[in-house]
């Protein structure tokens, strides 16, 4: 917030502050914990006795703010402040003050509270006040109160405002009247008998919203009554009886269809909202009816917007492909004997343009015209628009692009669920072809997810089971390639419906199992989520699944090992998964994996055989990274200074018994109390020196990346070839350096913002520390930016440079609650961004 506070806004210094301190918190964890001790002074400074109507005015706007500021945490018991607000409402000296009583109790008081009957007292009085501002406020906050008590206090006084010489008051008192009493019929018949008779035609425009959402067909034939002299008539405005009745969803008559004629042919003159609702309006008129008053009048609607046609604004070239939708095509494009086309051939050259605007909605807007016009026109579009998937495109330009097929899937499939899955299968085998790479290396397009879910949700039950049964085929047959797109939305749909599918969840986890090696271990975890909630429908899981997903675990990382331990020892506990899925609020598979996460909670403190563990579903058995050596219990007392070494292949050329750790009982011992080291030099071999411990964890983490287990023999081999190339100088002794680089250091926010194309993300269960570690074992440049230093405070920021190919990484590490780690990642060269990928997902 760079504005001073008399540019700002703000009620009071003190609003001015809260909102400063919010906005500049470092973190959303933080703003809350500003917003919470404000409201713990607000609470303080309400209960002081003799409160000004000031200082109670400013306290509740703060309240106010604090409460609907919060991101995470509740704002917690707020009666306190209750009884303040009903006595704002009804002793504040100005209407202002009145409104912020009344809005907070809107806002903040439930409907049942016992204070509710004093608020409902005093917008009876002021009703009954003679101040215009104070009847018109008590009416503004009837329209929006909800309690069974108001109606029957106020409803005389209503009555008797019905007919208020008051334009001001009388449009609200209808108002008031309809949202208090449209439930009941000799009400609603009452207010559509005065608004009927009204004699008054001053009286009509204030009565529009009421006569629109009472939809009956007396308001329809009052509206279209008055709208031929509301447009002769410049008192009253036509524009808004249009809106009236295009609001109320009610026919226009016949009649009138000249009169929208002239609207449009006056289209400089009304604002463009009124377009909209003469084109929506005569969508209700046959279109036998519109050729008959073209040929009549010589003039189609569709020539009163080409003018929009050649505007460069997105919204003008709207409001044209939306009008335009309205009328049947046979009034416009030329396609049948006796209606000419209104269009030239350039004019109909830049409504195709328009499917490559960079808006969504136009593009959208103008395939549903096109199609109506001739399909075949689309179904040229949609080849040309396959053929420009190709594998060097970005992930954000592959996504815009399948995106704009998918638009025009939707378009040609329309209600047809069988057809939709059959293209979309058709789509999926060219973006995720053998053409496009191999399968591991292709990214997910989110955006293409969202669609597919969204579209199988809002269909109808027999569509849905009939599309997710097409989609989820492909996976149990064996010859079709299925990329990662595709897998997760199989795996989406059949958590959600597999109790549904026709399919046998046996062949659906078979087919599962035989890909899961294919997949990045993100997908995997997907992958096993789906296959633990299929277990729960098969009386056993196949054998082949069950070696299928041991077999991953022994070659995987930390967190996918748990997960496959977890689908294991759920597989024979089908009675706690099917537990676990009764307490989901819906069977998505978010609500599933909440259900679980929740399960793990609840029985952490609990002893049990093979219990999952909380922090990462799987076995309770957890391989830390840094498993080889408890850094807890080493104890570094003085060490000599280092000396230096020149190869780790010293170090690494020793008998495996030689460079093993001993126990931590036998670390420090034979130190004096000085500092000085007084042992033995046979005791002095228990000791772990620096360098011994990295090359220890660089040694862990090279066997953790082996896809299958390493002989013991096998170690002294990898150490070799890592100390002919690593100096041990620069892993653990900084006082000695060959040489000094020169060169300017890169900048991180630069480099950062250079590849905004090239995003990645995810958690990793290790700490920040030792991810800095498995960095390093890269053997690349790489600087680190300390989380105190700009840019992105409160980040470990790490720049990695590959020197040969010139490529840059660029990371940003976010250490969270639970002793995880928050990460993001931008690279534009695909083979760095995958190792590093890896590396962290690996953890």
């Amino acid at each position: 917030m760079d504005v001073s506070f008399a540019s700002s806004g703000a009620m009071s210094r003190a609003h001015y502050s809260l909102v400063r301190r919010v906005e500049t918190a470092t973190s959303v964890q933080a703003a809350d914990r500003v917003i919470l001790d404000e409201i713990n002074t607000i609470q303080s400074t309400l209960e002081q006795p003799h409160l000004s109507i000031k200082v109670c005015k400013e306290s509740l706007i703060l309240l106010l703010y604090s409460a609907m500021a919060l991101s995470v945490a509740s704002p917690g018991d707020l009666s306190f402040a209750f009884h303040h607000a009903v006595n704002l409402a009804e002793l504040g000296e100005s209407i202002l003050d009145k409104r912020i009583g009344y809005t907070f109790c809107l806002q903040m008081m439930p409907p049942n509270h016992e204070l509710h009957l004093m608020l409902v007292n005093t917008l009876r009085k002021d009703l009954e006040s003679t101040s215009i501002g104070r009847i018109c406020l008590a009416m503004d906050i009837l329209m929006q109160i909800r309690s069974e008590d108001v109606a029957p206090a106020v409803q005389s006084r209503l009555r008797f405002f019905l007919r208020d010489k008051n334009d001001s008051v009388r449009r609200r008192a209808h108002t008031v009247y309809y949202a208090l009493f449209h439930r009941d019929p000799d009400h609603v018949k009452r207010l559509e008998e005065l608004l009927t008779h009204a004699g008054d035609p001053d009286i009509i425009p204030s009565n529009l919203v009421v006569a629109s959402k009472l939809q009956s067909e007396s308001m329809a034939r009052l509206l279209n009554s008055h709208l031929h002299n509301a447009w002769l008539n410049p008192k009253h405005s036509v524009y808004t009886i249009l809106r009236a009745l295009r609001e109320g969803r009610m026919n226009l008559d016949s009649r009138n269809v000249p009169l929208i004629f002239d609207v449009v042919r006056h289209a400089s003159l009304p604002p463009t909202q009124a377009l909209l609702d003469a084109f929506a309006l005569l969508s209700t008129i046959p279109s036998d009816v519109i050729t008959e008053y073209q040929a009549k009048l010589s003039y189609s609607p569709a020539a009163g917007i080409r003018h929009l046609l050649k505007s460069s604004n997105a919204n003008e070239q709207y409001i044209f492909i939306s009008c335009l939708s309205f009328l049947d095509p046979s009034s416009w494009a030329g396609d049948r004997p006796g209606n000419p086309a209104v269009f030239d051939e350039w004019e109909v050259q830049e409504i195709i343009k328009l499917l490559n605007s960079h808006d969504n909605l136009i593009r959208k807007a103008t395939l549903k015209v096109l199609y109506s016009v001739n399909p075949s026109i689309v179904a040229t579009y949609y080849s040309q628009l396959t053929q420009s998937v190709r594998p060097e495109l970005s992930v954000a330009a592959k996504g815009d692009c399948v995106l704009r097929l998918l638009d025009v899937m939707e378009v040609q499939c329309q209600e047809d669920s069988e057809q939709y899955a059959k293209l979309f299968k058709e789509l999926f085998a060219i973006v995720e072809g053998d053409v496009q790479g191999r399968i591991e290396t292709l990214p997910v397009l989110e955006g293409c997810v969202d669609r597919v879910l969204n579209r199988v949700r809002d269909a109808d039950t027999i569509s849905r089971i009939s599309l997710v049964t097409a989609l989820v085929i492909p996976l149990i047959e064996p010859e079709n390639r299925v990329g990662p797109t595709l897998m997760v939305v199989i795996c989406a749909l059949v958590c959600e419906h597999c109790a549904k599918l026709p399919i046998s969840p046996v062949e659906i986890l078979r087919g599962m199992a035989k890909r899961l090696v294919l997949f990045s271990p993100s997908l995997q975890d997907v992958c096993l989520l789906s296959m633990l909630r299929l277990s729960a429908e098969c009386s056993e899981v196949p054998e082949e699944v069950i070696r299928a997903v041991q077999e991953l675990s022994r070659s995987s990382g930390r967190y996918i090992r748990n997960r496959c331990e977890q689908l294991l020892s759920f597989a024979r506990q089908r009675h706690i998964l099917t537990d676990i899925i009764s307490r989901e609020p819906s069977s998505s598979l978010p609500d599933f994996l909440s259900s679980l996460t929740k399960y793990q909670h609840s029985s952490a403190g609990r002893s049990s055989p093979r219990q999952p563990s909380s922090e990462s579903p799987g076995s309770l058995e957890v391989h830390h990274p840094l498993s080889v050596v408890s850094l807890n219990k080493l104890r570094y007392e003085a060490y000599p200074t280092p000396q230096p070494v020149s190869s780790l292949k010293n170090l690494a050329g020793q008998r495996p018994d030689e460079t093993s750790l001993r126990s931590p009982g036998n670390v420090g011992k034979g130190v004096s109390k000085e500092g000085s080291t007084t042992m033995p030099p046979a005791e002095l071999e228990n000791t772990v020196t620096p360098g011994e411990l990295t090359l220890a964890v660089a040694e862990h983490w090279l066997e953790s990346d082996q896809a299958a287990q390493v002989h013991e023999d096998s170690k002294t081999v990898a150490l070799d070839d890592l100390a002919s190339r690593v100096d041990l100088i620069a892993l653990d002794s900084p006082f000695i350096a060959d040489h000094v680089n020169t060169r300017p250091e890169p900048d991180f926010e630069e480099r950062w913002n250079s590849m905004q194309n090239s995003n990645l993300r995810g958690w990793c269960e290790a700490s920040t520390d030792t991810i800095l570690e498995v960095l390093r074992t890269l053997q690349l440049y790489m600087r680190v930016i300390a989380i105190d230093q700009p840019p992105f405070e409160g980040e470990v920021k790490v720049l990695v440079h590959a020197a040969p190919a010139d490529k840059y990484a660029a990371l940003r590490l976010r250490d969270g609650n639970d002793e995880g780690c928050l990460w993001r990642l931008r690279c534009d060269d695909l083979a760095l961004r995958m190792t590093i990928k890896r590396l962290l997902e690996g953890m």
